[in-house]
């Protein structure tokens, strides 16, 4: 019977990432910024002080401000740092309140460009479970955060 329970749940799993797979190829080719990828280093949930880390691609208008937020028994006890897809590291001044972390670049980060967030010093309660982050962006001449999607980071 268990078997039976793990290969339903294994099923649905499969069936319910293949609209996210069609939507993402789709979404690499919208005029809007996007998340195209996420992870954690390393992924073993009882390593304390991993690196959470996502990319966003940067369509449409230029990006001046991400909000993140942390999901509950997350700790984050080290910094946010943003590079561009060549690795130079973006100036930008990081805020963290409660369950949530502000990112606001020194200077809006440009069309076409795929930035890489680095979130250190990950602490969590030790065991397996997919952290979700909530991630919304502030673009140039629009005054309110768009959401931007959900980060799903998996640790075994």
């Amino acid at each position: 019977m268990k078997k039976l329970i793990y290969a339903a749940a294994f099923t649905l799993m499969l069936a319910s990432n293949a609209p996210a797979t069609v939507a993402g190829g789709a979404m690499r080719n919208a005029n809007i910024s996007h998340l195209i990828h996420s992870g954690a280093h390393p992924n073993r949930a009882r390593f304390q002080g991993a690196t959470h880390h996502f990319e966003v691609h940067v369509q449409g208008k230029a990006l001046s401000a991400l909000a993140i937020d942390l999901p509950d028994d997350v700790k984050m006890r080290g910094p946010i740092e943003v590079k561009n897809q060549s690795g130079q590291k973006i100036e930008s001044q990081v805020s963290v309140n409660n369950r949530k972390a502000t990112v606001v670049f020194s200077q809006p980060v440009s069309v076409d460009t795929t930035i890489s967030i680095d979130l250190r010093g990950i602490h969590t309660p030790g065991y397996s479970r997919n952290w979700m982050y909530a991630i919304a962006g502030k673009m140039v001449g629009i005054n309110a955060d768009i959401p931007l999607g959900t980060v799903l980071i998996q640790t075994y």
